[in-house]
């Protein structure tokens, strides 16, 4: 088949064009960026830059619609963020391909922080007790309120974010002043009714992370991993498959009740208190749950054809092989770990992982990632925001309509 990705700059656009290709798809890449990890891929065919989608949303549903026809491209399966600028544009791409996506109206009630936990409750599981504030007003009435749930500890964070980008933690290794000294109205939070924040209560436990691809309420495939290295306290950079039937349990129930398709992905946090599995947020799109399959597992077809899935049982990795993004892996150890025997864990890991951007046969998008970095420095220092925000600066999502 002839398959057109997008989100070029991200591993996992990276992985899937590698699996993509050697299960004999023709693979095209269309990206926003100059530079990405797909760029100069031997998986893909052509690669194809078009219009920022956030800056110019219809010129990039136009572009994607033109490339479509001239390549006779049969499905079009985004990776990141950019999936919610084509659900934007997805009656229209429909028309012409299968388009691996959900409704946007779907997309932004899983998306949202606030509006997925609320899902979730109405669904009947277990939540963190969490809040939503919309202006300076809605914030001093939290600080003016009791705040026993929150004696544990608290997380602030915007409704719309990724990568852990703006979330403010004060767990229970933060002093109970400095606690309190945050739930003062005189701490300016930048929420605003288009931007809201949420407070939610802190739960002390085990960070997991799923993946998984759905069909009509159905899992079809599905990965999981516990979060034990990240790069700044937001993205995991190193994924082994973990074998949770609870956390496998939990997303085929939401995922049926939800009546989901496609690519999803849920944080959760293992209570060490109760054991109860608490979802912190869903990402609707492909996460790096995807570095745990290998092409025998045959995730392709779960992404092209689960329909003739559903009735299987539900594809999982087979190798216990651990994966890792092997730079900022190595950031990690160099600048986090302190003692001896941490130090000797992580270069077990380190070691035993394989780097999901490097192959023998394919490195040339090993050394793209230097351009690509290059790029995203220049834009943050531009913009004065992170590295990490600048890497999604013109595919972010934030409610937009």
């Amino acid at each position: 088949m002839n398959i057109l990705l997008t989100g070029g700059r991200a591993p996992v656009a990276l992985e899937l064009a590698r699996m993509l290709a050697k299960a004999g798809h023709r693979v095209d890449l269309a990206e926003s960026v100059t530079h990405h990890l797909c760029r100069k891929s031997k998986a893909i065919a052509q690669s194809f830059l078009v219009p920022k989608p956030n800056q110019e949303p219809d010129a990039y549903i136009s572009a994607l619609s033109r490339i479509i026809g001239q390549r006779n491209i049969q499905v079009l399966l985004p990776t990141c963020e950019e999936i919610f600028w084509i659900a934007r544009g997805l009656t229209k791409l429909q028309s012409l391909c299968k388009v691996i996506s959900a409704p946007l109206e779907q997309l932004r009630r899983l998306h949202s922080k606030w509006e997925f936990i609320r899902r979730v409750e109405t669904f009947g599981f277990a939540i963190p007790q969490t809040q939503i504030f919309h202006n300076t007003k809605e914030w001093a009435n939290v600080c003016n309120e009791e705040h026993s749930w929150l004696e544990a500890g608290f997380v602030l964070k915007p409704v719309f974010s990724r990568f852990g980008a703006n979330v403010q933690l004060f767990g229970p290794d933060c002093s109970v002043a400095d606690r309190l000294k945050r739930l003062q109205t005189n701490h300016g939070i930048t929420a605003t009714p288009a931007q809201p924040w949420i407070i939610q209560r802190y739960i002390k436990g085990r960070p997991l992370c799923t993946y998984s691809v759905a069909w009509e309420g159905v899992v079809v495939a599905h990965s999981a991993y516990e979060v034990e290295y990240t790069a700044n306290q937001g993205a995991c950079v190193y994924y082994k498959q973990l074998q949770h039937l609870q956390a496998l349990n939990w997303v085929q129930s939401f995922v049926q009740k939800e009546h989901f398709s496609g690519q999803i992905a849920f944080d959760f946090v293992e209570s060490y208190e109760d054991g109860i599995l608490y979802p912190i947020e869903c990402n609707p799109r492909a996460t790096s749950g995807v570095h745990l399959f290998s092409p025998e597992d045959k995730l392709v077809e779960a992404l092209i054809h689960p329909e003739d899935l559903s009735q299987q049982a539900c594809r999982k990795p087979q190798t216990n092989q651990a994966a890792m993004l092997s730079i900022p892996m190595l950031a990690y150890g160099l600048n986090k770990e302190r003692t001896w025997a941490a130090i000797c864990h992580w270069w077990a890991q380190f070691v035993s992982a394989r780097d999901v951007i490097w192959q023998v046969r394919d490195p040339l998008p090993f050394l793209e990632q230097i351009p690509l970095m290059l790029d995203a420095w220049r834009l943050s220092h531009k913009q004065a925001i992170s590295i990490t925000a600048a890497m999604t600066y013109d595919i972010e999502w934030n409610g937009e309509a």
